[in-house]
């Protein structure tokens, strides 16, 4: 008994299913993340849902790409490092997409960033404790 499908014997197709199965999950998981986010922005007044919404979706493909990209590097205990790095690159580069959508208002900016960070890195964290590491 194999306790793993056989890729030569089952071919390609179910390759790509896992893949693409692995990629929807990411985009279901971003999009989730930047709702959530845009309610916070909304909720501390930072715009309208509208614009909200927009900051928090540029926002998140950027900050998606580069946090992927660091956690698929990261093995065993390293990826509570990557968690936390990626945490904090996420503050800086989110309040730095929020500074472009409007500016003369720093303090804002940072203070948004900092809690739609805190909610969706929960929203991350939490299953991964509960769940344990994959």
């Amino acid at each position: 008994m194999f306790a793993m499908p056989v890729f030569d014997v089952a071919g390609p197709g179910v390759v790509l299913f896992m893949v693409g199965a692995g990629l929807g999950g990411l985009c279901i998981l971003t999009l989730v993340i930047t709702l959530l986010e845009a309610i916070v922005l909304l909720l501390l007044k930072w715009g309208t849902f509208g614009r909200s919404l927009a900051a928090a979706l540029v926002m998140n493909l950027v900050t998606t790409m580069i946090g992927f990209g660091m956690l698929v590097f990261m093995k065993g205990d390293a990826v509570y490092l990557g968690l936390l790095l990626d945490f904090l690159l996420s503050i800086l580069i989110e309040g730095g997409v929020l500074m472009l959508f409007k500016r003369g208002a720093p303090r804002a900016n940072w203070v948004a960033a900092l809690a739609a960070n805190a909610a969706s890195y929960l929203i991350i964290i939490l299953p991964l404790f509960i769940f344990g590491l994959p």
